[in-house]
Order: structure tokens, then C-alpha cells, then sequence
């Protein structure tokens, strides 16, 4: 989806602003940005036009059934029966005065959906189930923050009407459990946030140097050895901060002795997987796996040593040495981990890395030269690109659409893979990427990378991200959305974790959501989240103006 234009939303947009909180811009921005609460919804609805007067929830209250949208409306009454005293009633048709329904709309956009608060109830109308279940995650925002979760006999909504749909159609959250790990029953708690705050992709960075983290049936080793690794100097940052903030403190859970010392890892079962990705599906985010190939792969070259032109794990000028396209059985063995990895994936879209290969031990292999001359190649930077095409070739024959970190366009690549462009200090990339046909992600670290500080500038400087003033029209119209990226380094618990990721995750998902934003708006609704985080045990990091 390309972004929605500005002009679309108009003059209606802004009436939202004009209602109900002080007219004082304490920002300095547009006084006529000025916010309304709406009972905090985040990411901020593309337009809200408020009614006078509010509506009652209480024990008379029905919600009407509808099997089309029953995912959704479970979520609604789950939000419902967190608050109410009272059991809440359901029925298959609306009875009474007070209902909440859900109505089929085909002609809205799939993620589309409209909330109408009235004094006869609330409708919610959609075209898809999709759409449904975001109108649900609002409802259930507006909820919680009416109450601040606290059971009552009633409470009141705002009347008002909205009309919603996303601005992009990828809202991403990477997360790397290579350098440090995190449980199957931690990501499904990642998922109910993400879907909070409507995220629908969830990529999963889930081998590195530092660890293999899914079974391979055909190649156990992966997992044997390759998901377990001895301290590194990541790790001694973790203890030496974790002096000062036990949150710092790595988790005892990760840690095992073998031949007398201490070694780090773990790994996901592939029922561990499939049970991620359908709990995820019900949560309407699809699960994208990253197998980064063909650097970064110190830990399978662990297992296997013969993956290398060296037959060793190694470390170049700056990058570890990368697997040996060159040989038949390399090129062999990435084909039998990605036709496990495409099986037990359903989503159609696959990660396969392609970032920082440092090619030194291509230049210097013997094998690697033959394999240059016999193809035509006159620089080892081809090798790459050679099994860049190799292995799209064999993933979309699966039915598969294949990213890549945008350090692949810095080959020769067609313009079937869609970009990751995470690099923003090569600033020529995104319009190279653009100009080759490639459709493109925005990731660039000095905003995205949630791993970064995590403090009040950078969180500024995050929800204040627009792209259109920052590339050329070329890449713009090339974008398919925004994704946030952890990686986990110097993060190694879930404690750690959440401080680096809240309130940032907020502020991400407005702005992959909502065309038009403002800071002092996105502050103010912010203030039921901190509840909200609170209610969850969530260890986030508090801004200052947030005191």
C-alpha cells in the first residue's frame, strides 16, 4: 500500500484537535493541532468526528454475536468482561437499548473499519475479519483507559464516529533472539502487544553468529552446537551494567555447564514454532523468519566446519567469515534449510539476510577462484550475488517472496526482492533500490534500531520520522511500510528488553499507522498507556515529560 495522501484526510482529520483539551500548544506546534484524549487510542485513527454526550456501558448491554467477525468480537468482550461487574450479555441480534454489533461493509479497504458511538450503542463495520479485529483493538483501548481497568457496575465512552485504515500495509517489529534469547511463551506475550498497537508482521531473526535458534532435522547440529556459545564481550558489557541495574542481569535460564564452563543459548522446537505462528495468526500478524545467509553464519560453520572455504568459523577484518558458496554442498545445504524453514513457515514472505558478508576467505580460497573463472566472475563481491539469485530462484519456485537487508543492492540483483533499507548512512541505496524496481521496508538504524539508547531524544526523533522529507519521490512510491528492529547484544532479558521497547513500540506503530501525527497529541494519549504498561508489569522506560 502506498502512503495515504495528506490531502484525502483533508480538513475532517483536524476536527478531532479542536475538542476538549487545552488550547496552550506546549510544543510550539500547529495550535490547531491541538489534542483529544479519545480514550488514548494509539496509533491515532486517520479521522474521528466527535458527537455531543456519551454512552453508558452497563449491565444491560448486549453484544451481538456474528460468526464472520467472532475473533474480533472475543477481543471486545474479553475488554468488556476485564471491567464489568456484571456478566456481559450476548445475543444474536441486537436487543434493548444499548448494543454492540458488527457489521459486514464490502465496500471499504480490507484493513478498513468504522466505530459509530451513539446512544443506541456501538456498530463497528468492516469488509474483512481484519478489519474487524482492528476496530476491536481500539474499542478495547477505549476500554481499558475509560476504567483503567478497574471493574466498575458501568462506565461511559465518548460518542463520536471513526473511520480508520492503516498508512502502510507492513507494520513490522523485528526481533533478534540469536545474540540473546527469549522463550516461545515471551514472543506470545510480544504478539498480544503488538497486536495492541495493530503491528501485523513479527520477523524473526533467528540465526546469527552467536546462535542457531530452530531445529534443522536434516542437520541436528545447528541446534547441538550451534545454538550454544561460550561468553563474548556482549556479555561481560550485560555483567558489568547489570552491577549498577540487575535488569541487565543475563538470564540463568540460557546458561548450562559443559566441559567445565559456562555456555550460553537455547532454540526453538518446531512445535514451538508452529505454536508462535498460529498464535500469531489469530492475532492477524504473520510471522516472517530471517535465515541471514550468507554472513553471519559463524555458528552453523560451528556445527558444520566445512560450510567455510576454511573449514573453520573466523573472524575477517570486520565481519565473520561467511559460508562458501562456492562448494555444490554449501549451496546444497542452504536449499534443505530454507525447504524446512518454507514448510514451517505459511507466510509467503522470507528473510534471507545478505548483510555484512565479508568476502576474504572467497578471495583467498583456491576453489573459490576456479568457481570465478568458470562462471566469468571477476570479483569475489559476485559470488554473493551468484547465490543471492540461487536461492531466490529456489524459494519462489515454493511460492515465496524473498527480502534482503539493502546491502544486497550493492550487487547485481533483480527487482524481485523487496529492500530492508536499514543502511541511512549510504544515502544513495534507497534511490539505487528504487530505480532497480525493488520495493522497499524502511528501517533505518538512526531511527528504527529500538536498541539504540533508548531515551527521550530518540523517541522524539522516532514518532517525528517522515520519510517524505528525508528521500525522493522515487523511493516514496516504492515504500510498502516501516519496521522497528531490536537487536539483542546488550539486551539480555525480558526485563532489559522492554525498557529499550516501551514506550517506543508507541510511538512506532503511530507512525506506521496514522498519515498525519502530532507530539503533543501522541503525549497526551500516552498518559492511559503508562496505566496500561503498569497493569501489564511491564518495565518500561518513563520520559521525563511523562512525570
Amino acid at each position: 500500500m502506498k502512503p495515504i495522501s495528506y490531502n484525502k484526510i483533508g480538513i475532517a482529520y483536524f476536527v478531532v484537535w479542536i475538542f476538549l483539551l487545552p488550547a496552550c500548544n506546549k510544543t510550539g506546534e500547529n495550535p490547531q493541532a491541538q489534542t483529544v484524549n479519545v480514550h488514548g487510542i494509539i496509533p491515532l485513527p486517520l479521522n474521528i468526528q466527535l458527537a455531543n454526550g456519551n454512552l453508558t456501558i452497563d449491565k444491560n448491554t448486549v453484544l451481538v454475536t456474528n460468526s464472520q467477525f467472532q475473533t474480533a468480537i472475543g477481543v471486545v468482550d474479553d475488554a468488556l468482561s476485564t471491567v464489568s461487574n456484571s456478566a456481559i450479555l450476548k445475543k444474536d441480534s441486537p436487543v434493548g437499548k444499548t448494543n454492540i454489533s458488527f457489521i459486514a461493509d464490502n465496500t471499504m479497504d480490507t484493513s478498513a473499519y468504522q466505530i459509530s458511538i451513539s446512544d443506541s450503542g456501538i456498530i463497528v463495520k468492516s469488509k474483512s475479519k481484519t478489519g474487524a479485529y482492528y476496530a476491536a483493538q481500539s474499542l478495547r483501548q477505549m476500554i481499558w483507559n475509560s476504567t483503567l481497568g478497574v471493574k466498575a457496575e458501568s462506565f461511559t465512552l465518548k460518542m463520536m464516529t471513526i473511520k480508520d485504515q492503516p498508512k502502510y500495509d507492513w507494520r513490522g517489529f523485528h526481533l533478534d533472539v540469536s545474540r540473546h534469547f527469549f522463550t516461545k511463551e515471551y514472543i506470545l506475550k510480544l504478539i498480544d502487544w503488538l497486536a495492541y498497537y495493530k503491528f501485523n508482521k513479527l520477523q524473526l531473526h533467528l540465526t546469527d553468529d552467536q546462535g542457531w535458534r530452530v531445529e534443522i532435522d536434516q542437520f541436528p547440529l545447528l541446534t547441538e552446537i550451534g545454538a550454544w556459545r561460550a561468553y563474548n564481550n556482549w556479555d561481560s558489557a550485560c555483567m558489568e551494567r547489570a552491577r549498577t541495574d540487575p535488569d541487565f542481569t543475563i538470564d540463568p535460564r540460557f546458561i548450562k555447564e559443559a566441559d567445565g564452563r559456562k555456555i550460553y543459548g537455547g532454540f526453538y522446537t518446531k512445535q514451538d514454532i508452529r505454536e508462535i505462528i498460529a498464535y500469531a495468526s489469530a492475532h492477524y500478524i504473520d510471522v516472517v523468519p530471517e535465515i541471514d545467509m550468507p554472513g553471519h553464519m559463524s555458528a552453523a560453520i560451528r556445527a558444520y566446519p566445512q560450510l567455510s572455504c576454511v573449514d573453520s568459523a573466523g573472524w575477517g577484518t570486520e565481519f565473520s567469515y561467511p559460508i562458501c558458496p562456492c562448494k555444490p554442498e554449501v549451496l546444497d545445504f542452504s536449499y534443505k534449510v530454507w525447504d524446512e524453514i518454507a514448510d514451517l513457515f505459511p507466510s509467503k514472505i522470507v528473510h534471507i539476510g545478505c548483510d555484512e558478508v565479508e568476502n576474504g576467505t572467497w578471495a583467498s580460497s583456491p576453489g573459490c577462484q576456479a568457481f570465478m573463472l568458470e562462471h566469468g566472475m571477476t570479483v569475489p563481491r559476485e559470488i554473493q550475488n551468484f547465490f543471492v539469485r540461487k536461492l531466490q530462484e529456489h524459494l519462489e519456485a515454493k511460492g515465496k517472496t524473498v527480502i534482503a537487508w539493502d546491502d544486497a543492492i550493492d550487487g547485481k540483483i533483480n527487482n524481485k526482492i523487496t529492500m530492508m533499507y536499514w543502511r541511512d548512512w549510504v544515502k544513495d541505496s534507497p534511490q539505487r533500490c528504487a530505480e532497480n524496481g525493488n520495493s522497499i521496508i524502511l528501517t533505518p538504524w538512526s531511527h528504527f534500531y529500538l536498541s539504540s539508547p533508548s531515551n527521550d531524544e530518540n523517541l522524539q526523533k522516532l514518532y517525528t520520522y517522515n520519510p517524505v522529507d528525508l528521500l525522493p519521490a522515487v523511493v516514496i512510491n516504492k515504500v510498502e511500510g516501516m519496521q522497528g528492529c531490536v537487536w539483542t547484544e546488550e539486551i539480555p532479558s525480558e526485563a532489559a528488553f522492554e525498557k529499550h521497547v516501551f514506550p517506543a513500540i508507541m510511538a512506532l506503530s503511530e507512525v506506521c499507522w496514522t498519515p498525519a501525527r502530532d507530539w503533543y497529541s501522541f503525549q497526551q494519549r500516552m498518559k492511559s498507556h503508562f496505566n496500561y504498561m503498569n497493569a501489564q508489569n511491564i518495565h518500561y522506560r518513563q520520559p521525563a515529560w511523562a512525570n
